[in-house]
């Protein structure tokens, strides 16, 4: 099974894991990103226009909370955005946060500065591209202070896409590394049994495998089993069973847990706590 922290040094996991705790769990997903981005937004969104900033004051009140919750929504993407995409590239944490809370000006400011022209009542007669060059370069004078500031809040994204972003980025590479042989992580498996394992189940002081070429009884604790068959692309779903990724049919909910298939018709419990990971890997 992947493993899902990066390595950083112990000032840095201090500093991601209290950012990360505010929110929950290192366990998260894209969805649960975007979840917390855009009610960052609304909120400081609101909290913002309760200030009645100069910048917006002449706006009707819902106008003012659209322009920024829409300026907030944009740089939490922006900034987590870049943050996964240093990470997915094999950068290594905190560089990739710091790379992309230098360049989160200049990408917020050609959104800040479409904004306010739309917003403009004037004819905008900066056609040319000097001219367009110097409206840039004001805008992000004036945006570059509130948008750093803004960013160290923000970080929490940053390192939670980060997060996101090493443990699909691992999975991925697993994905692509060949699987060793079975006999090689459990010499006591029969020769008989061939490599194409489809589930492991404890029993007692002992463990079932199964592959597509029998069953055989190992006295093994499951523990010590789970632990050899990590480098197989597949996972613990019950306390009790291990299954391979690649044999899985479908798994569906039975009564309060559910019930993983695979393609030869076994039937596989799947307990509620494993089920969300399982279907994640899947």
């Amino acid at each position: 099974m992947p493993k899902t922290s990066p390595r950083r040094d112990a000032t840095t996991d201090m500093l991601s894991g209290a950012l990360l705790t505010i929110f929950g769990s290192h366990d998260s997903s894209w969805q649960q990103l975007a979840k917390y981005c855009l009610g960052f937004s609304v909120v400081g969104g609101l909290v913002i226009t309760s200030f009645d900033p100069l910048v917006t004051a002449a706006l009707p009140l819902w106008l003012a909370a659209l322009h920024w919750v829409s300026h907030l929504l944009v740089a939490a993407c922006l900034l987590a955005g870049t943050t996964a995409a240093g990470v997915l590239l094999g950068a290594r944490m905190p560089w990739p946060l710091i790379l992309a809370v230098c360049v989160l000006p200049f990408l917020l400011t050609p959104f800040s500065l479409l904004a306010e022209l739309l917003l403009d009542s004037e004819p905008v007669t900066h056609g040319a591209t000097s001219g367009l060059w110097r409206l840039y370069a004001a805008e992000l004078a004036s945006l570059a202070p509130p948008s750093l500031g803004l960013s160290t809040l923000m970080a929490v994204f940053a390192y939670r896409a980060a997060g996101i972003a090493e443990r699909y980025r691992r999975i991925l590479r697993s994905r692509h590394l060949p699987e060793p042989s079975l006999r090689s992580v459990l010499p006591l498996a029969p020769h008989r049994l061939g490599n194409d394992i489809l589930h492991a189940e404890a029993q007692d002081h002992y463990v079932t495998i199964t592959t597509t070429q029998g069953t055989a009884t190992l006295k093994l604790a499951f523990a010590d089993c789970v632990t050899a068959l990590k480098d197989f692309h597949g996972a613990q779903c019950h306390r009790s069973h291990w299954v391979r990724f690649k044999h899985v049919q479908k798994i569906k909910p039975v009564g309060s847990a559910y019930v993983c298939t695979l393609h030869n018709g076994t039937k596989i419990p799947v307990s509620r706590r494993r089920y969300r990971d399982l279907k994640r890997k899947l």
